[in-house]
């Protein structure tokens, strides 16, 4: 899953204030998650127009 940090943490996950990462295991996904310490982040992807 793709997160974002929302404060500075460390440990098994160190991350900084804003920092986007793909955590694979979903029980440190979910820990974080619950504590508040990352939000997932929505894949949105950019279709590229031709209009010119």
């Amino acid at each position: 899953m793709k997160v974002k940090a929302l404060v500075s943490f460390a440990g098994v996950v160190t991350m900084g204030v804003g920092e986007v990462k793909e955590i694979k295991d979903k029980a440190i996904c979910e820990d974080l998650l619950q504590a508040g310490y990352v939000e997932e982040v929505k894949s949105t992807k950019k279709v590229k127009s031709d209009e010119n």
